[in-house]
């Protein structure tokens, strides 16, 4: 079995009624979370996708990113999440350089992605959460994830291109997990009581691995913002009782600037925040966790690495 998708059985063998995904209204048990994942693959399987094949993820942060990311886990093939920003020759290029043979579209970024997609042949289905329901609906679930070592590929990031074009880091099952694993277990201390705030892009290997496989592998609720807004943001720690925030510095800030704002107790419910992507200045951390009145770790890594390398331990 899948290292990630084993990871995604266990949690949902452990409590199937616990809320897994929310966003907003929509909401998943890690029992509906595992079935949607185990549907997706028969949809692969189906298209003809193949274990070791590559599939685009160019999906916002609502469940359907989560679901289809582990639905090609589920089939055993190789996640390729990709930015919904982009445009449709960098479509192409991110598909045809990672050999990708199917994607996954956000609606609101269709014409760039379908694009892209044809230019290099590629299946695209345009979809957001309520079309990924509709189209898996009537789909028999595949019966357990295929299995794959820790050595084989399991996703695919592009990095920024320091020089010339992105290059496709190759993470493994391996690599992700193990990633996981040590920044649920010894750094976050992640568990299911756990909220984890979905704010950082699931695209990029931060929001991926601290986030998502986290929260998976530790069995916690993620709750997810499609778009990162300081008040929305607040509004959801509040309703939620988010006990994880993980950001860059940038939000960090944005946050700050409307700490005043923010009704008394909003934010009480924060037990620890995490912040990478970039060296947080000290008088934003140290203003964070006064008004906020939680403990701030910073981290360091890169896509290849999984990507923490370096991290401020919670003792």
């Amino acid at each position: 079995m899948t290292a990630l998708s084993a990871n995604l059985v266990a949690s949902k063998d452990r409590y199937p009624d616990r809320v897994a995904l929310r966003c907003d209204d929509l909401q998943f048990t890690f029992a509906e979370f595992d079935a949607a994942a185990a549907r997706v693959a028969t949809l692969l399987a189906r298209a003809g996708v193949e274990p070791g094949d590559r599939v685009g993820v160019m999906l916002p942060n609502t469940p359907a990113f989560a679901i289809a990311f582990y639905g090609i886990m589920y089939r055993g093939a190789v996640a390729v999440p990709m930015n919904p920003l982009l445009k449709s020759r960098e479509v192409a290029f991110y598909l045809s350089n990672s050999g990708a043979k199917a994607l996954f579209a956000a609606p609101a970024f269709a014409a760039e992605a379908t694009a892209g997609a044809a230019e290099v042949r590629a299946r695209c289905w345009v979809a957001d959460d309520a079309e990924l329901a509709r189209l898996i609906a009537d789909l028999p679930a595949q019966e357990s994830p295929v299995q794959r070592d820790d050595d084989d590929v399991a996703v695919i990031l592009h990095t920024s291109g320091t020089t010339g074009k992105p290059k496709g880091a190759m993470l493994t099952h391996g690599n992700l997990g193990r990633n996981a694993e040590v920044s649920v277990r010894t750094l976050v201390e992640t568990g299911p009581d756990d909220v984890v705030m979905g704010c950082l892009p699931l695209f990029h290997v931060f929001g991926l691995t601290c986030g998502l496989n986290g929260s998976v592998l530790a069995g916690a609720m993620m709750t997810l913002i499609p778009r990162f807004d300081p008040r929305k943001a607040i509004e959801v720690i509040q309703r939620d009782h988010v006990t994880v925030f993980e950001g860059v510095p940038t939000m960090y800030s944005a946050l700050l600037g409307v700490a005043d704002e923010a009704k008394s107790g909003a934010t009480q419910s924060l037990r620890i925040c995490v912040s990478g992507g970039a060296a947080m200045p000290v008088q934003v951390l140290t203003d964070f966790e006064k008004a906020f009145g939680c403990t701030v770790l910073e981290g360091y890594g890169l896509s290849e690495s999984s990507p923490a390398a370096a991290f401020n331990h919670p003792s």
